[in-house]
């Protein structure tokens, strides 16, 4: 199977990034047609699409998928057993309709700790984003190791007091895009909007994934809307 990357290039994938079997397997006419995926039909069916958007406050907030056990593993394979051929698999089904929608946005990416960064060697959500065509910048730092997903519900709040904004960094002048891999509470998202604050330009938000519960409670406020995108 060929796939165009970045530049518009192509290259045969011919298994499965995850769980390397035929990319064949369980595929889905779709996208046997389309011919460009990165994972098999198997794997892609244990992700579970969520691909809707929720508005707080003037953020909107697009999410791509359920954070489930699957994601899970696949993103701690990716981040702590640095399997870096992964980088690609997360947006990819994405990527076009991010690129396109967003061309005339900066990205915004939220910040792992110093240490985390120095242990894993790479930053994982800057790969993640390897096909990304709009301009990157990384104005936000943590200066702890503080994972919110071991948090308690009030001290996810705290995430405002371990991150920063490197008052170095310019923030463009054009809309702005916040990107996180995953989202608990959306405390990191918020506390991001709120220290960019004062902008004039519109700010949106794209989650990889979502914690179930973030889900449960935006359908709940009946915030849940179609996010518009389509899948390739």
């Amino acid at each position: 199977m060929y796939i165009g990357d970045s530049k518009n290039e192509s290259r045969y994938v011919d298994c499965c990034k995850y769980c390397f079997g035929n990319i064949h397997k369980e595929e889905t006419i779709f996208h046997y047609i389309q011919k460009e995926s990165m994972l098999c039909g198997k794997c892609r069916k244990q992700l579970k699409l969520i691909n809707k958007s929720a508005k707080f406050e003037k953020l909107k907030i697009t999410m791509l998928y359920e954070y489930n056990d699957f994601m899970e593993s696949m993103i701690f394979q990716f981040k702590e057993g640095r399997d870096i051929a992964l980088k690609e698999v997360f947006f990819h089904e994405f990527i076009r309709n991010i690129n396109d929608k967003f061309r005339h946005y900066t990205v915004i990416l939220m910040p792992s700790s110093k240490e985390k960064m120095m242990e894993r060697g790479f930053l994982p959500l800057k790969e993640m984003l390897s096909e990304c065509t709009i301009p990157i910048i990384e104005p936000f730092y943590k200066i702890n190791n503080h994972k919110q997903s071991l948090q308690s519900l009030e001290d996810r709040k705290l995430i405002s007091q371990v991150m920063y904004r490197n008052e170095a960094i310019n923030i463009p002048k054009t809309p702005l895009l916040l990107v996180d891999d995953v989202c608990t509470s959306g405390s990191t998202i918020f506390s991001a909007y709120h220290k960019l604050l004062p902008h004039t330009y519109n700010v949106e938000a794209l989650v990889l994934a979502v914690h179930p519960l973030f889900v449960e409670k935006c359908d709940e406020k009946r915030l849940l809307k179609k996010s518009g995108f389509s899948i390739l």
